[in-house]
């Protein structure tokens, strides 16, 4: 893209004031910051290119990436469509339905009422032998049994709670648990796995929200996943954060296992703490690296996306290697999902063709 007219020399001009300014502020002793990180063009431009073959080959109506590298975000990308009816693009804002990724933010919420000893991990809840702990590694009942003890511990509704205490302290301030306003940016999800479709409707479930009822944009994800590798004291004191991500008992196989709102992955000798989500019409992966400071999210409004695979190529670029770009199965390429959709229409004007004619041929 050309550049304007007088537009080097204007660069050239702020450099230099900044470049002033820094000089002036070194000597007169004030300290001196590290720039924060970034990703080099070279990662930047491969990703962008693997991120969008990807999109085409599996044919993905919308996807969105974001990147924390040492407790930064230094990647947040849109790609494909919020909305097949109208082929919105979707953006570092659009919303997305994250389902249980909604967990780690109820598990934060206990986490902050734990630390103002409004209430004990090892509690035990009201007409249940299970301890609060105990709720905080299973599933979506259980979420939303936590949800009303954050209720009645509070005197507030969850949603208000979540809004006021968790939401905004964040400074997440496009994620929402009320209904996304239709025609706005919102990710619509999309639903099958050979012919993709627009679903009818936008999942909601007023009872689940503590389970899976959030919204939010990859902007905010990101954020999220980095105010967790960075412990950042907005929301927990440090010895909270890592609280939540301690192994707390075994998962289904060997290399899982279960923490305080997250699951957890082996990896060599470290537990990653994660969300992987297949909801209808969308799916969605949150994995933090602690050690590293780094985080992958990855959030789409279909089915067919290969999240996992789709981690192991950042996961790639980001160390400098070479990678393979995931391939769909047969019936998965867009290709094929084209030709077969050509196929039935034929088949059908050609049925329709043949009904015509009989009917024509019929005596009167």
């Amino acid at each position: 893209m050309p550049s304007r007219p007088g537009a080097n020399l204007l660069s050239m001009i702020a450099l230099g004031a900044i470049s002033s300014i820094g000089t002036a502020h070194a000597q007169e002793g004030a300290p001196l910051t590290d720039p924060p990180p970034q990703l080099t063009p070279d990662r930047v431009y491969a990703l962008d290119i693997a991120m969008e073959s990807i999109l085409q080959e599996f044919a993905i109506p919308g996807l969105a990436i974001g990147i924390v590298e040492d407790g930064e975000p230094v990647y947040i990308r849109g790609f494909g469509v919020r909305d097949k009816k109208t082929d919105e693009p979707v953006n570092a804002h659009t919303l997305f339905h994250v389902a249980s990724i909604t967990k780690s933010f109820t598990a934060t919420a206990i986490m902050q009422l734990a630390e103002r000893d409004q209430l004990g991990l090892e509690e035990t809840m009201a007409d249940s032998s299970s301890t609060v702990a105990q709720l905080l590694t299973r599933q979506d009942a259980a979420f939303n049994a936590l949800g009303a003890m954050i209720e009645s511990t509070t005197q507030q509704k969850y949603l208000h709670y979540m809004h006021s205490k968790i939401l905004r302290p964040a400074g997440l301030m496009e994620s929402t648990f009320e209904v996304p306003i239709v025609n706005s940016n919102v990710a619509w999800p999309h639903v099958g796995r050979v012919f993709v479709r627009r679903a009818t409707r936008y999942p909601r479930d007023e009872a689940s929200l503590p389970s899976t009822g959030l919204s939010a944009s990859i902007a905010d994800i990101t954020r999220w996943a980095a105010l967790h590798v960075s412990r950042d004291p907005a929301l927990l004191e440090r010895d909270s954060y890592e609280a939540l991500i301690r192994h707390r008992r075994d998962g289904e196989r060997a290399d899982t296992a279960v923490a305080l709102g997250w699951r957890l992955e082996r990896r060599d000798d470290d537990w990653l703490p994660h969300h992987a989500v297949k909801a209808r019409g969308f799916s969605a992966l949150l994995t933090l690296y602690p050690k590293q400071q780094r985080a992958i999210v990855i959030l789409s409004n279909g089915e067919t996306t290969p999240s996992k695979e789709i981690r192991r190529v950042i996961e790639s670029v980001l160390a400098g290697e070479s990678f393979l770009a995931p391939k769909p199965s047969l019936l998965l390429r867009s290709d094929v999902q084209w030709a077969l959709g050509a196929l039935v229409a034929m088949s059908l004007l050609l049925f329709a063709v043949s009904v015509h004619y009989r009917r024509r041929r019929q005596p009167d």
